[in-house]
């Protein structure tokens, strides 16, 4: 409900004072290669005695925001720009580095064994078994391109801001104070009415003439270019490539087999009803009872005490959550026995078998088929990290793809020329196949003259190496192409541009008293009828951000003021009047401002994170250099 009033404060810049600057983004396979500093470029900030370059500001800026565009396809760089993230990301990225500056100078350190802890931790890092496996950490640092040691800078990076800013992150509660003006906002209720001018209402259907055809052509030609096309090269590597490394001999199958002898051994289970008494007569009585032919629940209720039931319980787990003795008695009983009571670690046990069970131990040639596809598993991930690896050298050591292909045998495809869709336009019949999708991004990432790289088409199954054998730029079409389109544009930007200019002269009549209704009415345009609301922005916080445009705007006038609002889709305007706002009363809504409040203390944190963030900059001593940003910020644009 608070959203409705202010953001989250989830920004780049808290995020990055959090954490996610460097191991998020490695993890979630956006991250560039190398993150440390140092590489040239101009110096953006200067952070204590560490610098900042252009360089490293533009590839985090870049990895972020392919992180978004994964999130919203659809988005772009001027989109991305508009939105100021930019702006958020550089004050994240120098408040990050002034807090590690500020840690270190405060006597903050972190050490190897918490480094491999936290590294040990990673779910992208664990091999088959669900445990942390080095191989599987060095091919995922292999396929991101990173080094282990810059990896490592970033963890030591993450986990001393997290020492930092501990108390920083610290539950806090927001006084009542500040949760009663929220509260009361909230419960106030707008009254007003809003006017409709659908484009059909003034729709302009005057046929462009063969000047302006080729005026809006030229105006607009962005809007009429083709994108760059690009022919990929790229070559599948995979399980056949490394089939023969992955037979496990006999020799590893009964290694495996005799060092995991527990899984194959056989398991002697039992269902159990448990009873613990205080002292030996009442656990003596509570067995006679049950062997009575009472039910050793209701023995157990009689005698002021509670049974419990235990499924699957092996000999050893029983026992180590009583002793051996109360094991013993218990797996020496048969099923529907009722053991004599034993002492064991919290007091006397009385035990009923309700059933036995377990599994048969399994030989090696019946445990076989699993312990091969086991095995067959590991050694293709281990088989393809090191072909992976043995390619990644190779490229970096300047060998070039076709030398790359050629001596790992592998397989090259040419696709044909292809939009960043994936869409070939000059061969409609083209069909993409499925390794074709993972592959785009970082295809259309690359220049025409970077090295090759390889990517992950399924990870720890499939990769591909990737170049480029062709680049198309961008292209305008012919206007004999797309001339329907850009009648059609002429002719919505006409109806836009009359809708705006009847909504404009709407908005001046009701802004000097005259009532919306009356002023529709003398403009001489058949309208819809006018429409009354009355909301509070309590309700609309239950739809979630689905509320239309012209509700919204209510919100942010005064009463008797009139505004024009361009629908979501942008092919309707409406004019939202606000007639009156009657207070909301917190005596309709007792738990109102507790909730809020609650809300507001979820927020503080990241308030106190950014705020902390701040001041550590000033004591720091960063220094900005605006006109490096700037820079950086022009060669992102240009990408």
């Amino acid at each position: 409900m608070i959203t409705f009033f202010r953001r989250a404060l989830s920004s780049w810049y808290v995020l990055g004072l959090l954490g996610v600057l460097l191991v998020g983004f490695i993890l979630s396979g956006v991250m560039s290669p190398g993150a440390g500093g140092g590489e040239g470029g101009v110096t953006v900030a200067k952070i204590g005695s560490e610098q900042l370059s252009t360089i490293e500001l533009g590839r985090q800026v870049q990895s972020r925001f392919e992180a978004a565009r994964r999130e919203q396809p659809t988005l772009n760089v001027k989109t991305f720009l508009a939105a100021g993230a930019f702006e958020q990301l550089t004050d994240g990225l120098i408040a990050t580095r002034a807090v590690e500056a500020w840690g270190k100078a405060n006597g903050f350190a972190i050490g190897k064994r918490l480094i491999d802890a936290e590294i040990a931790g990673y779910p992208a890092f664990r091999g088959v078994t669900g445990q942390f496996d080095e191989p599987t950490m060095r091919a995922f640092l292999a396929q991101q391109r990173l080094s282990e040691k810059d990896f490592r800078e970033g963890v030591a990076s993450d986990l001393l801001r997290a020492q930092v800013l501990s108390s920083a992150l610290a539950p806090v509660s927001a006084p009542l104070s500040m949760a009663g003006p929220y509260a009361s906002l909230s419960l106030e209720r707008r009254i007003g009415s809003v006017g409709i001018i659908p484009p059909a209402a003034v729709a302009d259907r005057t046929p462009p003439s063969d000047a302006a055809i080729a005026a809006a052509y030229r105006a607009n030609i962005a809007a009429y270019t083709r994108g760059e096309l690009r022919s990929l090269r790229y070559a599948l590597v995979g399980t056949a490539q490394v089939i023969d490394a992955t037979k496990p001999s006999e020799l590893e199958i009964a290694t495996y087999y005799k060092n995991d002898a527990a899984t194959y051994a056989a398991k002697d289970t039992r269902d159990l009803t448990q009873v613990i008494a205080p002292t030996q007569a009442a656990a003596q009585g509570i067995a006679t009872a049950a062997r009575s032919g009472a039910s050793l629940q209701a023995a157990a209720a009689k005698a002021g005490v509670e049974a419990s039931t235990l499924l699957g319980q092996s000999r050893a787990d029983f026992a180590k959550s009583t002793t051996d003795a109360v094991a013993a008695s218990v797996f020496g009983a048969g099923k529907g026995a009722v053991t004599d009571p034993v002492k064991g670690a919290f007091g006397w046990y009385v035990v009923r078998v309700d059933a036995i069970g377990g599994v048969a131990a399994r030989s090696l040639d019946q445990a076989r088929p699993e312990i091969v596809a086991l095995l067959s598993k590991q050694k293709q991930q281990e088989a393809l990290a090191d072909l992976t690896a043995r390619i990644d050298d190779s490229i970096g050591g300047g060998a070039s793809f076709e030398e790359t292909a050629r001596n790992n045998k592998l397989t090259v495809i040419e696709t044909p020329l292809l939009l960043q869709t994936g869409q070939a336009p000059d061969n409609p019949d083209w069909k993409a196949p499925p390794e074709i999708a993972p592959l785009l991004k970082s295809a259309f990432a690359m220049s025409a003259d970077d090295k090759p790289v390889v990517e992950a088409i399924v990870p720890e199954q499939q990769y591909a190496l990737v170049g480029i054998a062709r680049v198309v730029p961008p292209t305008p079409m012919p206007l004999v192409k797309v001339r329907d389109a850009v009648i059609r544009d002429i002719m919505v930007k006409r109806t836009a541009d009359k809708a705006r200019a009847l909504g404009n002269r709407l908005v001046a009549a009701v802004n000097r008293g005259v009532p919306l209704a009356k002023a529709i009415a003398d403009a001489g345009v058949a309208l819809p009828p006018v429409q009354a609301i009355a909301v509070r922005q309590i309700d609309l916080a239950k739809l979630q951000g689905q509320v239309p445009a012209p509700v919204r705007a209510i919100f942010s006038l005064s009463p008797g003021r009139a505004v024009l609002v361009p629908g979501d889709t942008g092919s309707e305007f409406f004019v939202t009047v606000l007639e009156k706002a009657i207070p909301g009363d917190l005596a309709m809504a007792p738990g109102l401002a507790g909730q809020i409040r609650g809300e507001l203390s979820q927020s503080l944190p990241s308030e106190l994170v950014d705020q902390f963030g701040r001041a550590v900059g000033k004591e720091v001593k960063v220094q900005r250099n605006a006109d490096a940003i700037a820079q950086a910020k022009r060669q992102f644009a240009g990408q």
